[in-house]
């Protein structure tokens, strides 16, 4: 929508009428008493005494975060029947070193933080009593006295410090112990301890991996302990709220930083991509590895169709999922650019039950980042610096030499006229041609847009405080240097973060910036140079760039000369966050949150060419053209998001039921706008700033755009437990936006699970091997929002070039839907997970979503003056499973040795369900494209398979009319019309379904190793199954333009004569190929994605005199080899790369 855009009274507030007042008014008055009356039936019907409980049953997932142990106490009451007696002269002096959010029983979360305090505790009945150790006895008989007697010969005295490995900081109370002794660490994670000749010590602490370590003589050493993948994984994030993974009936998957950076340091999309098949980054085969384009990612499946309208108006990604950021909504985009060594961890969201709390804008799933906290104790300073080397991947390209092309050009009739004079000229240039290939002249067009690049990332994080006070600030700074000469991304970002906490108050707030600046290649796009010919040179005799050549008759301008003179193509964008979080905790059991976010944004880009740029040399200068050559583009916009949201959180337990609810209310306004402006008229290189355009853009002036979107919500969700065995999720959440119809602002969504922890049940405990082992099953309603902000509203537009008796007119540019409704995606899931023989984790998990009014373009009649609005037009359904598996083959805790392997493999098939009026013209739109008869295709029918819609077919099925293949008489093709008979004329009208785009299977395998700090990680990558259009054989083979350079299968593979089996019509035919199955073409690959080598230095005794805490180098190699059977070129507008990292990473 322009400026100047209105719609009937400006724009509809959100803010209804007075009856809907009454309705929202109603709608939070029944959300909130249903989560009252939820809470409160639950808690009298399953009140029951505590009798029967037992410490060392009863599990708690708990986070430490530097607090005194009172504060830890607080936390178990909360969750659990028990309340504490001590005195406060035994605690208060106590500090809890800071760990992950970690699932214990309460006895042995009691062991570990009173270890080496000389304290213990004992239940008596709901009471846990904490008292003093009683003072140890000298010895008393002659056998204790004779142990000590030996020992005295054969014990070393061991000092040493326990550290964190990740932060270096001191971990204290880590547990120290060995045959003869235990002990815990100081506050400065100190330790003193006996232990024999050749005996092994243990460390351990909470939210840690366990170390052991073999003594061999007296000394010091210094000890790193590895933050628990494991105990991450025992709670599930969703970004408002924590939940208990065993209790949770959701379907989701967590990831640590850690993890991500094993199978790759690019960026956390492609390594997520890598470990979960759910989430896919979709095929871009013309993009390929450049560094200023931003992937798209789905999560499960599409749940939307595409615009394919002949106007479309709605270029938003619809099947786009909602990424969250450190419990605030975030862009792709920021995702994209975040610094990995920043990310603590990541969650997906997939099913109705996990994602509950966004239902109104979950239906794609959620993806949920986690950054890393700052952790209490003395200042830490964290650097990490890698350098990233990118080479270029040709070897899917196969183009001709100057000799073969000069035979291409033979066989296919360039050198033959029927024209005496004619042809002596076509002779001419033959003998001239084939002189220059003759000479040497080979050019490989391919290599000279491309570099090896270089980048270089670097980051600094701080950290530090107190008990009540904490701090942290990073700087990152990521220089990406793409393969094509001159194509850069540079992003630079800050951070800082500062936690208080005092009683029962506390609060986060958060300040990032971030800025980054992208510049595409002065040398163009990569396609031309697959199509300049091998026997042109590029430069001339004095060395000069050759600025253009003559093929045919037809000019053919160098790519490579825009390269040297002043060009620029480039954008930058600066984002602002601010996120501040509060809570409360007013009662035992009671807790309220708040937080509100505002982020924003400007962007800026710039395109410019001179005059003597390759598009201008063949302007005339007699041509009223001549002085408008140059053109300078220029953009700006900016956007802006404010969200809030305030929750409580209540919970309790009761005998052997544990409840946890949770109540939000929110509210999020977006706005975005941007300006901009075409001038031409630069007639030298050096005049690069748009004042000095001669005029603006013939046919056009200054343009903007602006939108504005608002919603609210309210969201109340409970979880409850039996025993730890019998699980239940419910939600609900109550929606308005302003995106949708006037009479349908509103939307309600809701989910419920139920969860079965069968390896709890008594019958179960005969059965050893299996450690744990959950069943649970979701049902419910999700919807997507990723639309525009006025497609339901009738706007208009000033005609400001004409007036009518003085007064300036309006016309309508689109037609209002009042009853344009949300868009909803209805979830099922059945899942099943578990361990066994304490080595293999596994999930499986089969789901089916069905999308319904699915949201698109309508098209109306051209005399309605528009040509189309937004509609609720049909219905799609995606299913599939998922299933992944994790196993530790071997562990040996004193030598840090490891192996473990890991293989998922998923599945989703979609399937249209109910075709609209709507979708059925948009097929008549494409079937004329197609023909050729449309005026959008300018009449010349395309050549690769568009999408259409048809009940029970996917959207990514491939449609073309059957082929038997070429003829060997005539070398045409004979195609299969819809009623069997044979033609060789192709039609729109008999096209079928002959593949599908999407992989029957995809997924990934690796294995991790590990020894003495040496780590080596493997990942691989595979999809079977599904089909593709192989474009490569179509526009390089058929209907590649012969003056250009071509694939080679063109002269090797093309009918030629008559009798010839041929996979390829007449080399002579220069007719288009349509789309036909004869291209269809089964796409299974194996990807080698990515090989992580490391070394951690954390015994070297170097370390100390450098005074490092940690040192570890660590070097990745990225998408490293394919295999497949399809031979198609890839990265056509930017070649694909692959990339070799050395990173560095030191605590101090």
């Amino acid at each position: 929508m322009t400026f100047f855009a209105i719609d009937a009274k400006c724009r509809e507030n959100i803010a209804p009428t007075v009856p809907k007042y009454q309705k929202i008014k109603l709608i939070m008055r029944i959300s909130l008493l249903w989560s009252f009356l939820t809470v409160l039936s639950t808690g009298v019907l399953l009140a029951s005494s505590v009798k029967g409980q037992e410490i060392n049953r009863v599990e708690v997932i708990i986070a430490l975060n530097g607090e005194t142990l009172t504060s830890v106490f607080r936390k178990i009451e909360q969750q659990t029947a028990f309340t504490f007696l001590y005195r406060n002269d035994d605690v208060a002096s106590i500090r809890i070193q800071n760990s992950a959010s970690t699932k214990l029983t309460v006895s042995d979360l009691l062991t570990q933080l009173l270890s080496g305090s000389g304290l213990t505790f004992k239940q008596e009945g709901k009471r846990i009593v904490i008292t003093k150790l009683p003072k140890k006895s000298p010895v008393k008989n002659e056998e204790e006295k004779e142990v000590a007697h030996v020992a005295a010969d054969t014990i070393y005295t061991i000092t040493g410090k326990v550290t964190d490995g990740a932060t270096g900081g001191p971990i204290q109370n880590a547990n120290v112990s060995s045959k003869i002794a235990k002990t815990a660490a100081d506050a400065k994670g100190v330790f003193t301890i006996q232990v024999e000749k050749g005996g092994v010590l243990r460390f351990s602490y909470i939210g840690f991996e366990p170390k052991e370590i073999t003594i061999t003589g007296p000394g010091s050493i210094s000890v790193s302990l590895k933050e628990s993948v494991q105990a991450m994984k025992d709670v599930v994030v969703n970004g408002l709220f924590t939940r208990k993974a065993e209790t949770f009936t959701g379907s989701a998957a967590t990831f640590s930083g850690q993890e991500l950076k094993r199978v790759g340091n690019i960026n956390v999309l492609q390594s997520l991509a890598i470990l979960d098949p759910s989430f896919r980054i979709v095929d871009n085969s013309s993009a390929g590895s450049d560094p200023n384009r931003i992937p798209e990612v789905i999560v499960r499946g599409a749940t939307s169709v595409p615009d394919l309208t002949l106007n479309a108006t709605y270029p938003n990604a619809p099947n786009l999922p909602l990424f969250i950021l450190d419990g605030f909504e975030a862009t792709i985009q920021r995702i994209y650019d975040l610094p990995m060594n920043m990310v603590a961890s990541i969650t997906i969201l997939k099913d109705a039950t996990a994602k509950a709390i966004y239902g109104s804008k979950a239906g794609n799933g959620v993806v949920v980042v986690e950054t890393i906290k700052p952790v209490a104790g003395n200042l830490r300073i964290s650097y990490s610096s890698s350098i990233n080397v990118t080479a270029p991947d040709l070897s899917s390209y196969h183009l001709t030499n100057s000799l073969e092309k000069i035979q291409v050009e033979l066989l296919s009739g360039k050198y033959t006229s029927l024209y005496p004079e004619l042809q002596f000229g076509l002779t001419q240039q033959y003998s001239a041609t084939l002189k220059q290939a003759l000479s040497g002249v080979d050019t490989y067009w391919l290599s000279q847009p491309l570099q090896n690049g270089v980048g270089q990332k670097h980051n600094i994080y701080i950290d530090g405080g107190n008990d009540a006070i904490r701090y942290s600030a990073g700087i990152n700074y990521n220089g990406i240097t793409g393969v094509m000469r001159g194509s850069d991304r540079d992003n630079i970002s800050g951070s800082v973060s500062l936690q208080y906490r005092k009683n029962n108050f506390s609060f986060n707030n958060n300040l990032t910036i971030d800025q980054s600046k992208s510049k595409n290649s002065p040398y163009g796009n990569f396609s031309a140079y697959a199509q300049m010919n091998p026997y042109w040179k590029i430069y001339d005799e004095r060395g000069a760039i050759i600025p253009s050549y003559n093929s045919f008759g037809a000019t053919v301008y160098n790519p490579m000369f825009n390269s040297t003179i002043n060009t620029k193509d480039q954008s930058q964008y600066t984002n602002i966050t601010e996120n501040f979080y509060a809570e409360y905790e007013a009662m035992k059991n009671l807790r309220f949150t708040g937080r509100v976010g505002v982020t924003m944004q400007n962007n800026n880009s710039d395109r410019f060419l001179p005059a003597t740029a390759v598009e201008y040399m063949g302007v005339s200068i007699t041509s009223p053209n001549y002085l408008n050559r140059g053109q300078y583009d220029v953009m700006n916009g900016k956007s802006s998001s404010v969200s809030s949201d305030f929750g409580a959180a209540y919970s309790f337990t009761a005998g052997k039921s544990q409840v946890f609810s949770n109540v939000f209310y929110s509210v999020q306004q977006n706005k975005n706008s941007s300006n901009g402006m075409s001038a031409v008229g630069f007639p030298n290189d050096k005049l690069d700033d748009i004042s000095f355009g001669n005029q603006y853009l013939p046919g056009s002036k200054a343009s903007g755009t602006e939108s504005t979107s608002r919603n609210i919500g309210i969201t109340s969700a409970v979880n409850y437990s039996y025993d730890n065995k019998y699980l239940a999720d419910f939600s609900y959440r109550a929606n308005a936006s302003s995106q949708f119809g006037a009479n349908k602002r509103w939307g309600s969504f809701w989910s419920a699970g139920l969860g079965w922890n069968i390896y709890r049940e008594p019958f179960m405990k005969s059965v050893t091997f299996v450690d744990q082992l959950k069943l649970k099953g979701t049902i419910g309603t999700t919807g997507t929002q990723n639309f525009s902000s006025y497609q339901n509203l009738a706007t208009y537009t000033y005609v400001t070039n004409q007036s009518y008796n003085g007064e300036i007119g309006l016309k309508l540019l689109s037609l209002a839907n009042p009853d344009l409704k949300w868009q909803q995606v209805e979830d099922k899931n059945i899942g099943l997970s578990g361990s066994l023989f304490k080595r293999v984790s596994f999930v499986l998990d089969f789901y089916m979503n069905d999308t319904k009014d699915l949201i698109s373009d309508q098209t109306v009649a051209p005399s309605a003056g528009f040509a189309s609005y937004r509609a609720n037009v049909g219905e799609t359904r995606n299913q599939g499973y998922q299933i992944n598996v994790n196993a530790r083959l071997y562990t040996k805790a004193k030598s840090q040795t490891y192996i473990s392997v890991f293989a998922n493999v998923a599945q989703n098939t979609n399937k249209v369900r109910k075709v609209s009026e709507a979708l059925q013209q948009i097929n008549k739109q494409q079937d004329a494209i197609l023909n050729g008869t449309s005026p959008a295709a300018e009449g010349r029918p395309t050549s690769r398979p568009v999408t259409r819609f048809a009940e029970g077919q996917s959207l990514s099925a491939i449609w073309a009319v059957p082929s038997l293949g070429i003829d060997p008489a005539t070398g045409k093709e004979i195609f299969v019309k819809k009623d069997g008979s044979k033609t060789f004329l192709w039609n729109a009208a008999d096209q079928v379904v002959v593949g599908d785009a999407t992989a029957k299977y995809n997924g990934s395998f690796g294995a991790n190793f590990g020894y003495h700090g040496l780590t080596m990680n493997f990942a691989f990558s595979y999809r079977l199954g599904g089909q593709v259009y192989n474009t490569t054989l179509v526009n390089r083979v058929e209907n590649a333009n012969l003056n250009n350079n071509v694939d080679v299968r063109v002269l090797e593979d093309r009918w030629k004569v008559p009798g010839d089996q041929s996979l390829y019509k007449n080399i002579a035919d220069l007719t288009v190929t349509r789309p036909t199955s004869r291209f269809v073409q089964n796409n299974s690959e194996l990807i080698f994605s990515s090989i992580n080598m490391g070394y951690d230095f954390g015994k070297s005794s170097f370390i100390k005199k450098l005074k490092l805490t940690n040192l570890s180098l660590n070097m990745n190699l990225n998408d490293i080899a394919r295999i497949g059977a399809v031979k198609t070129e890839r990265g056509l507008d930017y070649p694909f790369a692959r990339t070799m990292s050395l990173s560095l990473n030191a605590n101090f």
